[in-house]
């Protein structure tokens, strides 16, 4: 049964593109989730997103004083526990298409994934809780 469970975020490929977008892109606004190359519309963007909140894998931040309050989106612990399968699933498409059809990005995550796996996890993660400390700092002297 709990496979089964954890089996249904495979129903949603927004969910995986976000986290991607967030663990790997350190993208935590909604401007900058609708930047990626896949073009997620307006709807599916606000829905994914509540859904990854209401299950666990996202927290919010909440910025600002009340007249320009906005919104950063981080992954959970919960969340971050998904970076080895989203990895994976992105070393498996970075592996699938031609050199010449990667971004830098996916050109260098395929080189850095392939020399040692578990060093570039520890320095993603590493990288990432910096990341949402300083949106934390930035949270609480808003």
């Amino acid at each position: 049964m709990s496979f089964l469970l954890s089996a249904n975020l495979f129903e949603d490929q927004w969910s995986f593109i976000i986290l991607r977008d967030m663990l790997l892109l350190k993208r935590s606004t909604i401007k900058e989730f609708k930047s990626s190359r896949e073009k997620i519309d307006d709807e599916t963007l606000s829905k994914t997103l509540r859904k990854l909140y209401i299950n666990g894998y996202i927290e919010i931040l909440h910025i600002g004083s009340s007249l320009s309050n906005y919104e950063k989106y981080i992954a959970s612990y919960k969340g971050l526990s998904l970076l080895p399968l989203l990895m994976e699933l992105y070393l498996f498409s970075c592996d699938r298409f031609e050199e010449s059809l990667l971004s830098p990005f996916e050109l260098n995550f395929k080189k850095e994934a392939t020399q040692n796996c578990t060093i570039f996890k520890k320095k993603i993660i590493r990288e990432y809780h910096n990341f949402t400390q300083k949106l934390k700092i930035e949270v609480a002297f808003s």
